[in-house]
């Protein structure tokens, strides 16, 4: 027996009330196809299931109804043709899902930014959106840097704003860094690989950072002061910190 051969019979007074019905199994019939995605994750490729089978269904159901069937029927009809279909979610789920970083991991991130977009958390995808941002940046920059630099009329300090850049670059790199390595996975690799993000991008910035203190100081005293070159003797031990720190780290996760 096909799926929409059985037909009912309807009076005059019943039209209304079948429409009304048919309107409430529409409602019915999203709402279990939603009910056999909850738990999958929200990637793209499950979204695009999800709608092809509602689809479909809601496609067949608009058949039955139309051959003579009432909205029960119909949509009981429809739902008896679907069959197990969890192991196709479960399938395209492992597919599309992407390996959970650091972020994931965490019980906030679960149902979070990270886990609803984790799609765009490609590395190709955070090289574009890093270029973005890079570019971006220093327009701005460059423009307030015009900007003071026209209106105070001292061309000679206001070059100082691109050394403020340089380290909003480190801050972004190393940002952009720890969102990639994340990627990878909760696991010794990505860690390693984070721990030497940061060592490397603090150390940047902690000497561009003093660089620009170092100078700041030395056009504040006209360059009378010799103690300023201490901030460098400051500079360098935090810097055997920071890498004795890291370095501890990154042997805890070593294989």
């Amino acid at each position: 027996m096909e799926l929409c051969a059985q037909r009912d019979v309807f009076t005059a007074d019943s039209i209304f009330a079948r429409g009304k019905e048919d309107k409430g199994m529409k409602n019915t019939l999203k709402m279990y196809v939603d009910s056999l995605f909850e738990g999958a994750p929200s990637t793209r490729e499950i979204t695009e299931l999800h709608d092809e089978i509602l689809i479909n269904l809601e496609e067949r159901y608009d058949d039955c109804v139309s051959g003579g069937m009432s909205p029960q029927r119909a949509y009981t009809a429809v739902i008896s043709s679907m069959g197990d279909i969890s192991k196709l979610i479960n399938k395209v789920s492992m597919e599309g899902a992407a390996p959970r970083g650091l972020f994931e991991n965490s019980v906030h991130m679960k149902k979070g930014f990270f886990s609803k977009y984790g799609y765009i958390f490609t590395d190709e995808n955070m090289s574009v959106i890093r270029g973005a941002i890079y570019a971006v940046m220093w327009l701005l920059i460059v423009a307030f840097y015009l900007l003071v630099s026209f209106s105070s009329g001292d061309w000679n300090e206001t070059w100082l704003i691109f050394l403020f850049g340089a380290i909003l670059t480190l801050g972004v790199n190393l940002t952009g860094s720890i969102a990639r390595y994340s990627r990878y996975g909760d696991n010794s690799r990505s860690r390693v690989k984070i721990l030497k993000a940061i060592r490397g991008n603090l150390s940047g910035i902690l000497w561009v950072g003093s660089a620009l203190l170092f100078l700041v100081g030395g056009i504040s005293y006209r360059w009378r002061e010799p103690a300023i070159v201490v901030i460098f003797l400051l500079a360098a031990a935090v810097q055997v910190m920071i890498n004795a720190v890291i370095k501890v780290q990154i042997n805890r996760y070593k294989d």
